[in-house]
This record gives structure tokens, C-alpha cells and sequence, in this order.
């Protein structure tokens, strides 16, 4: 059983009665289900047109359907609440590009190959590697979808902040 029991496509059949042309959703914007099981031919979508979401997009045994949205940066002023791939190119790209990974790739590279562990955050899923951490959540505002949040390198953590970079290396170990 996935960690997620109701599929983003039954949240995306509510949203929307035409699968095949994106519609406009609260959340995200227009619904791409093209990319299914394209996780890079999704990136580079969401990269270009700048705004909606892909439904089931990447998929992986163990943890299940992915969906990648656009999503945001954070907020300038307070440094937080960004999320999906907006927030990774522009918050983390920099540091990505520190590992010689075009940040697409890199997130590529964590879904298929990062260890996994659920013994964080409620509602939470990490993939993850002695140097990064990519997160995607279980549930987006009450609603149960896995949906890509942020992928990191946790080096500048490290340089920036060694007790925080302690505890998060802890907090992955459990």
C-alpha cells in the first residue's frame, strides 16, 4: 500500500471534468496529466510555461505517485513558505548547481536513487543522501496528495548553521 491512499487523479477528476485539457485549480493552476510518469519531460514543462501542476509525474515503488507543481518561491521578507519547483530553481538552485547537477537533474537524480525515510515530520516523506534532502508531502491543505515540496543541499546548512545541520542529520537517522 502507498503512504497515500487518495490518488492526485481523484483529486484532479473533482477539480475538473476535462482530463485532457488543463483547467484552472485553487491551488496550483492548470493540470498537466500528459507527463505522467515523466518526471524530467515535467520539470522542464513546469520550468518553461511557469505555473500549474503535473499530475503523477514521477513514481517509485516504495513511496508511490509524485505530483510536481510549479508552486513558489519564498517569501523574500521572511525566507519561508516556498514550495515545488519554483521554490527549488530559485531558493536552492544556486547551491544545487554547487554539486555540477542542473537543479532538474539533481532532483531526478534524489527521487529515483535517495534513501528513504518516513520517520520525520508528520505527513512527510525524505529522500535523502549523506549531502541532500529532497521532501514531498503526503497531504497538501487536509487533502491527501504526494506532491513535491523542496530538494536542498544540506552543506550550506551545515557551513551556515552546524548545530541545525546536526539535528537534521539526527532527525534523518530515525
Amino acid at each position: 500500500m502507498h503512504l497515500c491512499d487518495v490518488k492526485s487523479k481523484d483529486i484532479m477528476a473533482k477539480q475538473t471534468n476535462d482530463k485532457e485539457n488543463p483547467k484552472e485549480t485553487i491551488n496550483f493552476g492548470p493540470i498537466y496529466t500528459q507527463f505522467e510518469g515523466k518526471a524530467k519531460e515535467a520539470m522542464e514543462h513546469l520550468r518553461n510555461v511557469k505555473t500549474g501542476i503535473c499530475i503523477h509525474a514521477f513514481k517509485r515503488d516504495d513511496i508511490g505517485d509524485v505530483d510536481i507543481a510549479w508552486g513558489q518561491p519564498n517569501d523574500p521578507k521572511t525566507g519561508k513558505g516556498g514550495y515545488g519547483l519554483s521554490h527549488i530553481l530559485t531558493d536552492h538552485g544556486d547551491e544545487i548547481k554547487d554539486f555540477n547537477f542542473d537543479p532538474i537533474d539533481f532532483i531526478l537524480l534524489i527521487l529515483n536513487f535517495g534513501k528513504l525515510n518516513s520517520q520525520g515530520k508528520k505527513n512527510r516523506i525524505y529522500l535523502e543522501g549523506k549531502d541532500y534532502r529532497l521532501i514531498v508531502t503526503t497531504e497538501w491543505y487536509g487533502v491527501k496528495q504526494q506532491l513535491l515540496l523542496t530538494a536542498f543541499d544540506l552543506r550550506p546548512i551545515s557551513r551556515k548553521n552546524p548545530q541545525r545541520a546536526k539535528e537534521m542529520r539526527k532527525a534523518s537517522k530515525r
